[in-house]
C-alpha cells in the first residue's frame, strides 16, 4: 500500500501525471492506510502475538528501506500502534510494542503514534475553561510516566510532548476566552 501512495526516496522526483485509474488506486490505498486500526500480531480472538508483530516489523522495515519508503512506512506503522493492546503485566501498551517505539530508529514511528493520538480526538467543542484539554494533558502525562518507569524514555518523551502541547492549548483557550470576556 505504501508503494501505491508514496514515491520512493530512491526515485528521481519527476512530474509524471497519474492517470485516473492510478489516482483512484492511490486514493483507496491511502484511505486504507489512514483507516488501519489492527496492528499486525492481533489475533481474531483478541490476543496479541508478540512474535508475529516483531517478525512483521523487522520484515517491513527491511523491505521499506530497500524500496525507499522507510520513513513514511514507519509513520503509518506508528499510527496503527495506537491501537495496540495493553501488556498482560499491566502497562497501558504491550511492552514489545513499547520497545519498538523506544528504539533509536523509531523517531518517525513515535511521530506517527503521537500524530494519530492527536488526530483521534476529531471534531470537538471548545470549552472556555480548557478542562477537557487539561484532562487529555493529564492522561498523556500519566501514560508518559508509565512508559518511562518501564524503561522506554524516548517513547515517554514523545508522549510527554503531546501532553505538553495539550497543556499549552488549554492555556491558550483560557487566555483567548478571558480576552473575549474582557472585550465584552
Amino acid at each position: 500500500m505504501i508503494r501505491l501512495v508514496y514515491r520512493s526516496k530512491k526515485e528521481s522526483q519527476t512530474d509524471t501525471e497519474l492517470n485516473d485509474q492510478e489516482k483512484a488506486i492511490a486514493t483507496n490505498a491511502y484511505r486504507l492506510l489512514d483507516d488501519w486500526k489492527t496492528p499486525l500480531g492481533m489475533k481474531k480472538d483478541g490476543s496479541f502475538s508478540e512474535e508475529d508483530f516483531s517478525s512483521w516489523l523487522e520484515l517491513t522495515k527491511s523491505l521499506c528501506n530497500e524500496s525507499g519508503h522507510f520513513e513514511v512506512a514507519l509513520t503509518h506503522i506508528g499510527g496503527v500502534l495506537v491501537y495496540s493492546p495493553p501488556d498482560l503485566d499491566g502497562l497501558w501498551i504491550n511492552e514489545v510494542v513499547a520497545d519498538a517505539l523506544y528504539s533509536k530508529d523509531a523517531d518517525k514511528m513515535r511521530r506517527g503514534f503521537t500524530l494519530k493520538l492527536l488526530n483521534s480526538r476529531g471534531g470537538h467543542w471548545v470549552d472556555p475553561t480548557g478542562q477537557p484539554v487539561r484532562d487529555l494533558a493529564v492522561k498523556y502525562r500519566l501514560q508518559a510516566e508509565d512508559v518511562e518507569n518501564a524503561g522506554y524514555q524516548r517513547f515517554a518523551a514523545s508522549i510527554r510532548g503531546l501532553s505538553d502541547s495539550y497543556y499549552r492549548d488549554a492555556e491558550r483557550i483560557i487566555a483567548e476566552h478571558q480576552q473575549v470576556d474582557m472585550e465584552l
